[in-house]
C-alpha cells in the first residue's frame, strides 16, 4: 500500500509541476486573429513548440523517473545478482534512449530553425521568430 501512496504522490507532484511549467509554452500556435494572420513560418513554429514542449514536459521527467526506479531495484537489491543486474540494465537503457531523444531533439530544432531563417544554430540564438510579411 506504501508503494502506491508513494507513487501517488509523485504522479500528482509532477501534474502539478508540469501545469506550472507549461505556462512558458502558451500559446503553442504562435498565430491567429486579424492583427496576426498565420503563415507558413508559424506552422514550423508550431511544429517546434510542441517538439520543444514533448521533450521538456514529457521525456526529461520520464527520463528522471526511470533513473529513480533504476536506482531503487539497484539499491535493495540486497545483493542479489540479479536485480543489481536488471537496475544496471534500466539504467543503461534509459541513458541510450534519452540521449537519442536529445539528439534528435537538436536536429528537428535545427532544422526547423533553418527553415524559418537560414543560418540558424541553437546553441548560440533563441528559436527565430516569425515577422508578418516576411518568411511566407
Amino acid at each position: 500500500m506504501k508503494k502506491y501512496a508513494l507513487f501517488f504522490v509523485l504522479v500528482v507532484s509532477l501534474v502539478f509541476a508540469a501545469t506550472a511549467s507549461a505556462q512558458g509554452f502558451l500559446p503553442l500556435v504562435p498565430c491567429g486573429g486579424t492583427n496576426n494572420p498565420c503563415t507558413p513560418c508559424h506552422l514550423i513554429t508550431l511544429a517546434n513548440n510542441i517538439i520543444s514542449f514533448l521533450f521538456k514536459m514529457i521525456i526529461l521527467p520520464l527520463a528522471a523517473l526511470g533513473i529513480l526506479a533504476a536506482g531503487l531495484t539497484m539499491l535493495t537489491s540486497g545483493g542479489s545478482e540479479t536485480q543489481t543486474k536488471k537496475g544496471k540494465d534500466m539504467l543503461r537503457a534509459i541513458i541510450i534512449g534519452f540521449f537519442v531523444a536529445m539528439v534528435a531533439w537538436a536536429v528537428l530544432n535545427t532544422v526547423l530553425g533553418n527553415l524559418v531563417k537560414p543560418g540558424y544554430n541553437y546553441l548560440t540564438s533563441d528559436f527565430p521568430a516569425c515577422v508578418t510579411g516576411q518568411n511566407q
